[in-house]
């Protein structure tokens, strides 16, 4: 506490650039997938991949972003909310992006 004017300390600078780099770490499986819409016939493993990616980003992104929580079950239960959030908010935006044409490249 800042023995000024009673008020909490901010969070240290550096934990807050973790924060910022486990966010960006979360939405890299959608800049991948959009970098993956021009493919012409991608096969199926593909998807598969991108999935798989897309889990293990978000799950690595939500336990990090929750490490900081004091309290053992109100971690679980954001990490719970957070992760599949994160997966699934990944998959609209790639979806969405593919479906308006703007990841495509133009001929």
């Amino acid at each position: 506490m800042n023995s000024d004017n009673n008020q909490p300390d901010p969070p240290p600078k550096d934990q807050a650039n973790r924060a910022l780099i486990w966010l960006l770490t979360a939405f890299a499986p959608s800049l991948l997938g959009i970098a993956c819409l021009h493919i012409n016939n991608p096969g199926r493993w593909l998807a598969l991949v991108l999935v798989f990616i897309n889990f293990l980003c978000t799950l690595a992104a939500g336990a990090a972003l929750v490490r900081g929580m004091r309290a053992g079950l109100t971690r679980w239960i954001a990490g719970l909310f957070i992760v599949p959030f994160l997966f699934v908010l990944n998959a609209c935006i790639v979806l969405f992006v593919g479906c308006s044409g703007m990841g495509r490249i133009s001929p």
